[in-house]
């Protein structure tokens, strides 16, 4: 340490340390072109038609359901895991503020004092000459600046690494509400569907029940086996044990629906639990042609986002590595003025100084340690372009599986909608011909089943749609149009 009286040597001190920053644009990040590291992708998909005007956001919109549009906005506004990873944004903003500020000077203001009081009937010496003094103190204070100059590029991966970390938090954020919006999509039209089987099932029950009674009847009279009595009862018994399983199905969406809006299950608003209860049809959402083609799942998918942020964050930790092996430049001044509070213990009542430290440091015997730490961080960085590939082609693997269940359920669909107006045209030949009493109410209480079953498939085929579309904007990264706030 040495001080320096304000003046040409002090002058000379700061230019000094000016030309050093020359240094700073001295780079020790890697090389990072990640386009050269993606994944060939096909040109369009095999399972489906690239759309140009199928939208992704807002997709939910689709369904034309105001009781659904109503659940995908209070989950993407006040769901409890939207706001977490809100607050993680915000937390992930407000960290790589302070890590970028640690290269900045840094100002402090210091004060201090010495006192003196002379015991026993001694004196204090006055410096200026005067009567002698039995209690003198001395108060100094100023301004502080401490600084760690960043060399060779220090900041540049620092400042890489907060914006890595940041487009993570906001990739993970959109993740988040595009899962939200699928699961509340999900869980709806789970519990739509629910219903419709329920109503169909009833019926099924009510007829099976029925014709079970014939059939006991003609058993005791000794028209028809027992057998077959016997059969009958227990597949109405079976109709009524699905029952069971639906009501379980309804409430557990109705559940997962509270919960992803930060609702409590069982606190619902009368409106909501009202429309809830409501029997209706499983709603649809018509989608026949992929929402992207393969390379725009790089910008809509959250998780390849993300991946590229990591690869970016890692490409960061090397640069910082690399510069742990480079010298280091601390520089630290204290501007003080000090004078006399009681007596004269200076001669000249006040002064002033101006302390400058400048440190440099070199790492020498710890160079093993630092390099092997580059060897790791540069492993970690080609871990996340391993990653980063392994995420687009899961992506594209997963958007294709999707398209491939909705063209195959889509066909489901049709095949059971053709099978439920048949059942419904043997049905109306059934009621004539019972009514024309050329047929007995036992055939005719079994062609009702029939129809009654063709329409549970149908329904299971509705939900197994659109599920599969459902899934498709999942697969695609399909979210709200606002993916941050």
């Amino acid at each position: 340490m040495f001080g320096l009286r304000a003046g040409a040597q002090g002058r000379s001190l700061l230019v000094a340390t000016a030309a050093t920053l020359t240094l700073c644009g001295c780079s020790t990040m890697p090389r990072l072109h990640l386009g050269a590291h993606t994944p060939p992708l096909p040109s369009a998909w095999q399972d489906a038609p690239t759309g140009a005007d199928v939208p992704v956001t807002d997709w939910w919109t689709g369904f034309h359901d105001p009781m659904l549009e109503r659940m995908e906005g209070e989950a993407l506004n006040n769901g409890p895991d939207v706001q977490l990873a809100l607050s993680r944004l915000k937390q992930a903003r407000a960290t790589s503020h302070s890590t970028v500020a640690q290269y900045l000077p840094q100002l402090s203001a210091t004060g201090e004092g010495q006192y003196t009081h002379a015991m026993g009937g001694d004196t204090l010496p006055s410096a200026t000459g005067g009567p002698p003094e039995t209690q003198q103190m001395i108060g100094s204070w100023g301004p502080s600046i401490s600084w760690e100059v960043p060399l060779f590029g220090r900041i540049g991966p620092t400042i890489a690494g907060a914006r890595a970390n940041n487009r993570l938090a906001l990739s993970d954020l959109r993740g988040v509400r595009v899962s939200v919006a699928a699961d509340v999509a999900q869980a709806y039209v789970d519990l739509r569907a629910a219903h419709a089987s329920h109503v169909a099932l009833e019926r099924s029950v009510a007829s099976a029940d029925q014709l079970a009674t014939i059939l006991e009847t003609g058993a005791r009279a000794g028209f028809t086996a027992p057998s077959d009595a016997a059969n009958a009862r227990r597949l109405a018994e079976t109709a009524r044990a699905r029952l069971a399983g639906l009501e379980i199905e309804a409430r557990r969406a109705e559940n997962v629906l509270a919960v992803l809006r930060g609702v409590t299950p069982g606190t619902e608003a009368a409106d909501v639990q009202q429309s809830f209860d409501a029997d209706g049809e499983v709603p649809s959402l018509t989608l026949t042609e992929a929402p992207a083609a393969p390379a725009d799942l790089l910008r809509l998918r959250p998780d390849v986002a993300s991946a590229e942020a990591q690869v970016l964050l890692s490409a960061a930790g090397v640069g910082e590595a690399r510069a742990d092996l480079l010298p280091q430049l601390n520089i630290t001044g204290i501007l003080s003025a000090t004078s006399n509070i009681i007596g004269s213990q200076l001669p000249d009542g006040a002064s002033r100084q101006i302390t400058g430290t400048p440190v440099v440091s070199m790492p020498l015997f710890d160079w093993g340690q630092r390099f092997a730490q580059v060897g790791v961080r540069h492993q970690q960085f080609e871990q996340s372009l391993i990653e980063y590939r392994q995420t687009v082609t899961e992506a594209v693997a997963e958007a294709s599986n999707a398209l491939i269940s909705l063209t195959a359920g889509q066909r489901a669909l049709e095949a059971s909608r053709a099978a439920e107006q048949a059942a419904e045209e043997s049905d109306r030949g059934s009621r004539a011909s019972y009514q024309a009493g050329i047929q007995s109410l036992a055939d005719r209480l079994q062609v009702e089943q029939q129809l009654i079953d063709a329409t549970l498939s149908r329904i299971d085929a509705e939900h197994q749609q659109a599920s599969a579309a459902i899934a498709v904007y999942r697969a695609f990264g399909g979210g709200p149009a606002v993916a941050s706030r």
